[in-house]
């Protein structure tokens, strides 16, 4: 499986690791509720400011190094939240919101990065490809159902098996997750504080017949200058 090249984010919650960030570590009420995207946004931009810029942004100061401290990535979201992920309520944020606010953390920050949404479906598995291979976590969505936007249908989510084997554990709709990690027909994926796994093919199929392309897609990070 290609994965990220470096160790991702993780927060000591109470004593125990977390494989990225979640949305239940939040005192805040709403973040609880639909604060997936400035989780998975705050993952990709801590993880690049780690391993791929570091030392370039003061932001996450105290942050940069081991296991994040429970307290201090719950104050790390509320920050995020108030300077560049605001959230419509009971909505959280859409695509474009989520491009817009890291284009506006990479420019304040001087990161030599750019963010747009992904309108090219044919290419989602190549450009997630290339950034893996770049060393770039990957913010994917998966869209509310449509035209039913108060439909059911969600995209399964396993856990692997003491034997190897994959084992459905959860499902979501309208929710962001990270991309850690994919092979031929598997995605491995951060959210909720864990470690799952998607099936390529099921993830495709929910979106043609559940879910529209323009809301179930990735977040197209490169870095700006020679060389990327």
């Amino acid at each position: 499986m290609l994965e990220l090249q470096h160790p991702y984010i993780s927060v000591d919650v109470h004593g125990k690791l977390s494989y990225g960030g979640g949305q239940q570590f939040s005192p805040d009420p709403m973040v609880r509720r639909c604060g997936c995207g400035i989780i998975a946004a705050t993952d990709l931009l801590l993880y690049l400011s780690r391993w791929r810029a570091r030392g370039a942004v003061d932001f996450f100061d105290g942050l940069l190094d081991g296991p994040v401290p429970f307290p201090a990535y719950t104050a790390c979201i509320s920050r995020m939240n108030r300077r560049y992920f605001p959230m419509i309520p009971y909505s959280g944020i859409n695509g474009l919101m989520l491009m817009a606010g890291m284009q506006r953390f990479f420019r304040e920050q001087q990161m030599p990065y750019s963010a747009r949404w992904c309108f090219s479906p044919g290419k989602l598995w190549t450009r997630t490809e290339d950034m893996l291979r770049r060393d770039i976590p990957v913010i994917m969505s998966v869209g509310p159902n449509f035209p039913k936007i108060w439909g059911n249908r969600r995209v399964r989510f396993y856990v692997r098996s003491v034997e190897g084997g994959f084992i459905p554990s959860a499902a979501a709709k309208q929710h962001y997750f990270t991309v850690t990690g994919m092979d031929a027909d598997w995605l491995q994926i951060s959210s909720w504080g864990k470690q799952y796994y998607i099936r390529k093919d099921e993830y495709l199929t929910y979106v043609k017949a559940h879910s529209v392309r323009l809301v179930s897609n990735i977040v197209l990070i490169r870095k700006q200058g020679r060389g990327e």
